[in-house]
């Protein structure tokens, strides 16, 4: 149950209409608030915004009350969503009769604002709400039905997204860059991680003939590690000595690429014992991409 004390109220209060929304052709009804003309004013909230869009604006305006008493409006608010049970009322066939999803308290409503955050009491209320609901089978098929129709859909952990969605997440995110604290969540996340099998085999099948591009080829070229990076690398292998089982690994030989593009077969303890980053190895891996750029 929603109470007046669990209202944090930081706007000033202005004089507001407590309003019901209903659509003539499909009987749909809201219940909000507003500031603005009521019968001038469609309504906000996310589902009665997609009914009007998807059935057409031909509503009707009743005005239940005009408050210039925030703990009136809020009072009038609640008592009428709680009476009229707006959030969960079904008719007789077993559709919804009001479009809110949360209970009116007559202060903070719906919003179509960009980058509108809801209050803490709001996201509460919301949750509360949805708690223990569970999709029909006609709903999940309708909602997958409709991604695959917009070409931006979700099916066994893969997305496909709109060529223009995809330019706006990478416009979205272009300069911003992780924090420290960001970072190492993450690195301690992973931590003990171990990748299967499967996983390597499906990184592999991806990642199978594609080519560098010539930029990406320039920019790793020209990568600088610095002093700091290189001495980090040269203590943190300091004394290590490879195990009886390390060594059997190291016997054999090895394709190469030397720093001069020359194609050579070393043996893996020479390979495996340089150090440092691996554009200043004097030999890499004939297949990897710093070889494709020695070759040029």
């Amino acid at each position: 149950m929603i109470g007046i004390n669990n209202i944090t109220m930081t706007k000033p209060f202005l004089p507001t209409y407590l309003y019901i929304k209903t659509h003539n052709k499909t009987g749909l009804k809201y219940f909000g608030k507003t500031t603005k003309d009521p019968f001038n004013y469609y309504g906000s909230g996310t589902y009665w915004l997609a009914h009007l869009k998807k059935h057409g604006y031909n509503i009707s305006t009743e005005v239940i009350g005009y408050f210039t008493v925030k703990e009136e409006c809020v009072a009038a608010a609640v008592k009428f969503s709680q009476e009229h049970n707006i959030v969960n009322a079904l008719n007789e066939d077993k559709k919804k009769i009001w479009a809110n999803q949360i209970e009116e308290n007559g202060l903070d409503g719906g919003s179509t604002r960009i980058n509108f955050t809801h209050s803490i009491e709001t996201k509460t209320k919301i949750s509360l709400a949805h708690k223990g609901k569970t999709m029909s089978d006609e709903a999940i098929q309708k909602r997958e039905n409709t991604r695959k129709e917009n070409n931006s859909y979700r099916k066994k952990g893969e997305w496909t997204f709109p060529d223009d969605s995809k330019q706006k997440l990478r416009d979205a995110n272009t300069g911003k860059k992780q924090s420290a604290d960001t970072i190492a969540k993450r690195s301690q996340s992973l931590k003990g991680h171990i990748v299967t099998e499967e996983t390597k085999q499906k990184l592999r099948d991806a990642n199978l003939g594609k080519k560098m591009s010539a930029e990406a080829i320039q920019k790793m070229r020209s990568k600088v590690v610095s002093e700091e990076q290189k001495q980090h690398l040269r203590e943190i292998n300091l004394g290590k000595k490879a195990s009886a089982e390390t060594k059997k690994k190291l016997s054999g030989k090895v394709v190469v690429i030397n720093k001069s593009g020359e194609l050579l077969r070393i043996t893996k303890e020479q390979y495996y014992t340089q150090t440092g980053p691996k554009q200043e190895w004097e030999w890499v891996f004939h297949k990897s991409k710093e070889a494709i750029m020695r070759r040029g």
